[in-house]
Formats: C-alpha cells, sequence, structure tokens
C-alpha cells in the first residue's frame, strides 16, 4: 500500500521508526505536509500526527491561518471523496502550545474526518471522547508507543557521567526534554528538595521554551546554567541525537512532573534505556510502563510525588541489570504497525492513483 504521513522524521524519532515498520512490512511511505497540502497522488493511507504542525508548523508561508484552516477542511475532503483511509494518531488532547477554539477547531476537524483514530493506552479512547464526541464513531484502536532502538547507542553510566562532570558516586533524578511550562519543573525541584536522601542529585536538561516575555526566567537560567551547584546541574540548551544517549545514561531514575497530559515519549524514552520511571498518573503514563519499573503518584501531589521517588530510590540495589525485553517485545514497531494495517477497511488494487 501506499502511505502519505503528514510529519517528516526529526529529532523525535517516531516517525522515523513509524516509517521504518510500514517499510518492513511491505509498504511505500511517503512523509510531509507538502503532499498533503498540494500533490495530486491519492495514498491509499494518510496518517495524520499531531493536526497543528499542519496548521502551524507545517502550514504554505504567508498564508492567513484562517484560510490554513480551509484548506485542511477542503484537502480532507478530498481524501475522502477519493477513498484514502485516514488515520488520526492521537497523541494529545490539545496542543501543548496552544488553547485557542480554533486549534480546538483544528482537532475536531481531523478527527471528523478520520476513518481511524490510534490511541497508545485504553485511557486515551475514554479521554478523547469525553472531549470530541465525534470520535465515538470512529474505529477507536490501542497500538502502544514504540521504542527509541532507532536512536539506541549503549555509553556507560561513567563515560556518560564523565562527559556531563556529574560524580559517580550520586544518584541522579533525570527530567529531560523541552522544558515547556507545563513540564512543571518548580514541581520537580520541590519534589527533590524533600527528598531524604544524601547522595541525591537532580538533572534538568533541554531547551527551555518557556514564553519569551518571561525575560527574567531567562536571566536566571543564565545564572543557573553556570552556578556550581552541589545537589543540581541545570542544561538548557537542545540535544542532537548523537547526544541523547550521553544525557541519558547519566540517570538513576527519569521523573517526570506533568499535572495533565495524554502521552510523553519520555517513558518510552527511559524504557528503551533501562531506566526506572517516576511518572504522575495521568493519560497513557501508567499503561505505557506496563512491564517495565516505575513508580507513580497523584498528579500535583507533593508529597505523594515525594514517597513515589523514595520508594524507587529504595527499589534501586534490587533491580539488578534491568532486562527490558518484555517492554520492548510488546512495544515493537512492528507491532504497533500490525495494528494499524489488521483495523484498515477491506481493500481491492492498493496502487497509486493520479488525478
Amino acid at each position: 500500500m501506499k502511505i502519505l504521513l503528514t510529519d517528516s522524521p526529526s529529532l523525535n524519532g517516531y516517525i522515523e521508526s513509524l516509517i521504518n515498520a510500514y517499510s518492513r512490512a511491505g509498504h511505500s511511505v511517503t512523509s510531509g505536509a507538502n503532499d498533503f497540502f498540494y500533490s495530486d497522488c491519492i495514498p491509499d493511507i494518510l496518517h495524520i500526527h499531531w493536526p497543528e504542525s499542519l496548521y502551524l508548523w507545517h502550514a504554505p508561508e504567508g498564508v492567513n491561518k484562517d484560510v490554513v484552516c480551509r484548506m485542511m477542511a477542503e484537502r480532507l475532503a478530498w481524501f475522502k471523496s477519493h477513498g484514502v483511509t485516514i488515520i488520526n494518531t492521537i497523541h494529545n488532547l490539545k496542543p501543548h502550545d496552544g488553547t485557542t477554539d480554533t486549534l480546538s477547531n483544528v482537532y475536531r476537524m481531523v478527527i471528523e474526518h478520520a476513518d481511524i483514530l490510534v490511541h497508545h493506552c485504553t485511557e486515551s479512547i475514554n479521554l478523547l471522547t469525553d472531549s470530541y464526541p465525534a470520535a465515538m464513531g470512529r474505529v477507536n484502536i490501542v497500538c502502544p508507543h514504540g521504542d527509541y532502538l532507532n536512536h539506541y547507542k549503549f555509553v556507560g553510566r561513567d563515560q556518560a557521567r564523565s562527559h556531563y562532570g556529574i560524580s559517580m558516586n550520586k544518584l541522579v533524578i533525570l527530567n529531560f526534554g523541552r522544558q515547556r511550562p507545563y513540564k512543571n519543573e518548580h514541581f520537580i525541584t520541590t519534589v527533590f528538595n524533600r527528598l531524604r536522601l544524601q547522595s541525591k542529585y537532580l538533572v534538568i536538561a533541554g531547551i527551555f521554551a518557556y514564553p519569551a516575555r518571561r525575560k527574567w526566567l531567562r536571566i536566571r537560567n543564565r545564572f543557573r546554567k553556570f552556578y556550581p551547584y552541589r545537589d543540581r546541574k541545570y542544561i538548557y540548551r537542545s540535544f542532537p541525537i548523537s547526544e541523547i544517549p550521553y544525557i541519558i545514561s547519566i540517570a538513576d531514575i527519569i521523573f517526570l512532573g506533568q499535572r495533565n497530559g495524554l502521552n510523553s515519549g519520555l517513558t518510552a524514552l527511559a524504557a528503551t534505556y533501562r531506566k526506572p520511571v517516576v511518572c504522575p498518573d495521568i493519560g497513557c503514563f501508567r499503561q505505557s510502563l506496563d512491564s517495565w519499573h516505575h513508580e507513580t503518584y497523584a498528579a500535583g501531589d507533593v508529597e505523594d510525588a515525594t514517597r513515589a521517588l523514595q520508594r524507587m530510590c529504595n527499589r534501586l540495589p534490587g533491580l539488578g541489570s534491568l532486562d527490558n525485553s518484555d517492554w520492548l517485545r510488546t512495544h515493537s514497531w512492528d507491532v504497533h504497525v500490525a495494528g494499524i494495517i489488521k483495523a484498515l477497511p477491506d481493500r481491492k488494487g492498493s496502487q497509486m492513483r493520479q488525478v
């Protein structure tokens, strides 16, 4: 079959992994927003990820956003009219950086045109239908978030810590990824400060992506990046793919602090690199860590999060070599794609057609 993905490979290995799995299953894949907006070639499957990327980041340059919204609606209807199966993977219930009515309408528009909605856990189906009732009339399937083996590289803990100047005798708690407001950096540091462990060491790493108007935060961060803290380090910058194995390998525990959310690629990244996780019990977080070492807490509850983090610290000595083979088997991208293909309607002749 011919498959068009609306997103292209990026620093996040999700799309690249999905393309590779589709290809291994014998399908031909094209990716990118241009083919969505302009191509007259008709695929068998249109697979949409992050609808806001079509509306905000990869929209035709210089085009008014109201016009972009109409273009999206027209193109979705065009694909439908030519018998294309439209798939929408549900990464979020709303965009991370926008809550406007227009963005909600963009999400709703894609859901209403979709034939199949792909979720990363069963709870996602309930949460989506609560927010977008049209989802109840679609085929909803669960395909677990896949691994990050496409960019995996073994880096020893000592080598990684030497790279960042972190002592070998510290118990390192890492929060990694694009540091947006919803990641709750203040919550993370508050919980860490309450942790009763002399060897504790916190690393917050990732580009600082708060609104530009908060200039005082940027002034503070320049100080944080260079001040020699005894028990923490702030690394506010982007990490190329080649460096991700190093920053993940410094950690003893991966710690997430969101108050709300549906999915996090960091849980899959942590399991791929055999790092235990402490995270809030929201969305798909808990289910994404089935068969992997984790502790959860009530989102936003400092005391509960402190207890969960302390439990994981206490568990560490008995975890041994941290075999993640069960998790990798159930979160294989080949399993993910097989679930999607199984859900497709029966079709005859899957050749690309030209209008």
